[in-house]
């Protein structure tokens, strides 16, 4: 016997707690993926980034130097800093044209200070309208200039330091600005 008005057919009367995890999940996912896009999470401060792009890069330049026995430096400008190769045949210092190497400037307004075997360097308030000599670089046996180069912000107060060590080798280090 059967029940007067059941068919017998089950009517949806909401969604399952899978749809609803699937949901929520997905916004989740594309959430986070917005966030990282738009560089509000993660990644730290942007004088972090650059100092550790710039140390990438001067690692990458010391194994061009190597292998094509050539000298590569590091000029700094007030907003930025420009890569050079010295070109023997000429005896001067050259701009790379690579999108790589090429100019790059600081992607946060920082105070940049430069030490050269334990002197420090008074930088250029304007960019030189042409190339001129690096303030620091790697020779082509691989050698560094002893050098330290650091960024100071006044948001959060830090200062990024990359600087070579006792070894001959980059370091990168955070502190807190004194």
């Amino acid at each position: 016997m059967s029940r007067p008005g059941r068919t017998g057919v089950r009517t949806a009367r909401g969604f399952t707690l899978i749809e609803i995890m699937v949901v929520v999940t997905i916004i989740a996912i594309v959430t986070g993926g917005a966030l990282l896009a738009f560089g509000l999470v993660g990644g730290g401060s942007s004088a972090a980034r650059d100092i550790e792009r710039l140390h990438a890069l001067l690692l990458h330049a010391r194994d061009r130097a190597e292998l094509e026995n050539r000298d590569y430096g590091v000029r700094l400008l007030p907003d930025g800093y420009q890569f050079l190769v010295f070109e023997p045949a000429s005896g001067s210092w050259l701009e790379i044209d690579d999108r790589q190497f090429g100019a790059a400037r600081w992607s946060a307004a920082a105070a940049v200070e430069l030490d050269v075997e334990g002197r420090r360097v008074v930088l250029p308030r304007e960019s030189p309208a042409s190339a001129s000599v690096p303030d620091f670089g790697v020779d082509a046996t691989g050698g560094f200039t002893a050098f330290e180069l650091r960024l100071r912000t006044d948001a959060p107060l830090a200062v990024w330091r990359l600087a070579v060590d006792d070894d001959g080798e980059l370091r990168v280090a955070e502190g807190r600005s004194p």
